[in-house]
């Protein structure tokens, strides 16, 4: 039992603190705009990676703990990035850094096939939206259009 409460801690700071650099840079990013709107998600991916990395630690039976924790974790995110409709939020932070500012967002939802830029009103990052550009250029070399409200 004392394994895999250890292995319970490492897999919490592999689970939250890695990716919790990539939503410091989205934080960063934004530059002073509202981030809850952004964090609030990204909690709700955090907690259920745990508990999904619960049960595969519970599966896994070797040592050592943090090895264990670090082979649950990695399995979990590889899952999540891409499990449709989690996918996008998991790559979200990777674009971040990628493009080094908030990137611009797109959907071809519906065929709208439609782009956001931060700072539009309706900008944000949902399950629906994806792929992401760095600049709007490469939005419209894509076939990608500036959604107006």
């Amino acid at each position: 039992m004392r394994s895999f409460q250890r292995a319970s801690a490492w897999l919490a700071a592999f689970v939250a603190g890695l990716p919790a650099l990539g939503l410091v840079a989205v934080i960063v990013a934004l530059r002073g705009r509202s981030w809850g709107y952004f964090a609030a998600p990204y909690l709700v991916l955090f907690v259920l990676a745990f508990l999904v990395g619960l049960v595969l630690l519970a599966l896994l039976r070797f040592r050592p703990d943090w090895l264990r924790a670090l082979v649950a974790a990695v399995a979990v995110y590889a899952i999540a990035f891409v499990t449709p409709g989690i996918g996008t939020m998991t790559r979200y932070p990777y674009h971040v850094v990628r493009c080094g500012a908030l990137p611009v967002v797109a959907t071809g939802l519906a065929a709208a096939m439609s782009y956001d830029v931060p700072g539009d009103e309706g900008y944000a990052v949902t399950p629906l939206h994806g792929p992401f550009f760095c600049t709007e250029k490469e939005a419209r070399a894509a076939d990608f259009h500036h959604f107006d409200f």
